[in-house]
C-alpha cells in the first residue's frame, strides 16, 4: 500500500531492528518512534500493545501513537486487513470520532498514530459519579448516535463501551478505538485472528454468537447495556438484573420500555439505526421534562446539580438548549 510509508525511512537497517525492539520492551519519555515521534509519556496498555502520547516534530503536535504486539502482525493475511482496516477508518470524518492519520510498519510490527483526546472516559467518569441523571446519560448516548450514524455507513464498530467514550472538558464527546470493527461490505477485520471480539458484558447475543454476522444493531445493543450502566451504575447480566424502575424509581416508567427495546435479544425488535436510538433517547428526555415540570415549574434540576457534575452536564433547559447546539448535522439543521 502506497501510503504506508515507515517514519524510519532512511534508517539503517541495524536501526530499524533497534526500533523493533524498543517497541517490545516500550519506550520512556525523550526516546523517538522512528525520527518522527518523540515519546511523551505512556497513556495505556492493553493485551494488544501500548499507546504513547507524543510529538510529532514534523506538524509540532501532540498525537496519540499505538503499537500492536507482533501476534497480531506477523501473519501476512492480518496486515493485509489491518492495513485496510485503518485505511477504511481514516474515511470517517465526524466530529464525534477520533481521527486516525497514519499508519506505518517497522520490520513485522505495526504502529498507528491518531488524534490525541484530552478529557476522560466515560469509564473514569462512572467511577467517580456512580450512576448518571437522566439528562447527562441523554446527552452523551445522543452523541455516540451521531458518531454511529456516520460509521456505520462504512462499519460496524463492535466494540462500544464506556471505555471507549471520551468526554471533553468543553462537553464534546469522542468515540475511540475502532480496533474491532468489521466492514460493511463483509469482509473479515484484522481483528478476527486471535481477538476476543469486544466487552463481553456490552456484546449483543449475535456477536457472542458469531462475530463475523453482525450489522449496526449490534452497536445499538451495546448502547442499550450503557444506558442502563449509566443511570443505575451497574451493568445488566441476564437474569440477575434488577429493573431500571426499581432502581431509578425517579425516571419515567418510558425507560423501561426503552431499555427492552434496546437490549432486544432478537435484532430485528431493536431500534433499526441509530438515529431511531437516538430520536428515542430525545422522546424520553422530553417525557421526563414535561413531567418534571409539571410537577414543579420552578424546580432546580438537583439531579445534575448534586455537587458530582462534571462540567459538562448541564442542568434544566440549559442542558437542552445546549444538547441542541451540538447535535446539529454539518449542513447547519438541527436534526434532534
Amino acid at each position: 500500500m502506497s501510503d504506508w510509508q515507515s517514519p524510519n525511512s532512511g534508517l539503517p537497517g541495524e536501526e530499524q531492528g533497534e526500533q523493533s525492539k524498543k517497541i517490545l520492551a516500550g519506550f520512556q519519555p525523550g526516546e523517538r518512534i522512528g525520527r518522527r515521534y518523540e515519546v511523551l509519556k505512556v497513556l495505556g496498555r492493553g493485551g494488544m500493545g501500548v499507546v504513547y502520547l507524543v510529538e510529532d516534530r514534523k506538524t509540532k503536535r501532540h498525537v496519540a501513537l499505538k503499537t500492536l504486539l507482533p501476534e497480531y502482525s506477523e501473519r501476512a493475511r492480518a496486515v493485509k486487513r489491518f492495513e485496510r482496516e485503518v485505511d477504511t477508518a481514516r474515511k470517517l470524518n465526524h466530529p464525534c470520532i477520533v481521527k486516525i492519520y497514519d499508519a506505518w510498519r517497522v520490520e513485522n510490527l505495526l504502529l498507528y498514530t491518531m488524534e490525541y483526546v484530552e478529557g476522560r472516559s466515560l469509564r473514569d467518569l462512572l467511577r467517580k459519579r456512580e450512576q448518571f441523571g437522566l439528562g447527562s446519560t441523554v446527552r452523551i448516548l445522543s452523541m455516540v448516535c451521531h458518531a454511529l450514524e456516520h460509521a456505520h455507513a462504512i462499519m460496524v464498530h463492535r466494540d462500544i463501551s464506556p471505555d471507549n467514550v471520551m468526554v471533553q472538558p468543553n462537553g464534546k464527546v469522542k468515540l475511540l478505538d475502532f480496533g474491532l470493527a468489521k466492514q460493511v461490505d463483509g469482509q473479515q477485520g484484522f481483528t478476527m485472528i486471535g481477538a476476543n471480539l469486544g466487552k463481553i458484558d456490552y456484546n449483543a447475543p449475535e456477536q457472542q454468537a458469531n462475530a463475523t454476522e453482525v450489522d449496526g444493531r449490534a452497536d445499538l445493543y451495546s448502547l442499550g447495556v450503557m444506558f442502563y450502566e449509566m443511570l443505575t451504575g451497574q451493568v445488566p447480566r441476564g437474569r440477575a438484573t434488577k429493573p431500571l424502575s426499581e432502581l431509578r424509581p425517579d425516571l419515567p416508567w418510558e425507560c423501561e420500555t426503552f431499555l427492552a427495546r434496546a437490549m432486544a435479544r432478537d435484532r430485528e425488535d431493536r431500534f433499526p439505526d441509530a438515529r431511531a436510538f437516538r430520536h428515542g433517547l430525545r422522546d424520553l428526555y422530553q417525557i421526563y421534562e414535561s413531567r418534571r415540570d409539571q410537577a414543579a415549574p420552578d424546580h432546580e434540576d438537583a439531579e445534575e446539580n448534586d455537587g458530582r457534575s462534571f462540567r459538562p452536564f448541564l442542568t434544566g433547559r440549559m442542558f437542552w438548549n445546549r444538547m441542541v447546539r451540538w447535535l446539529r448535522i454539518r449542513r447547519g439543521k438541527s436534526t434532534v
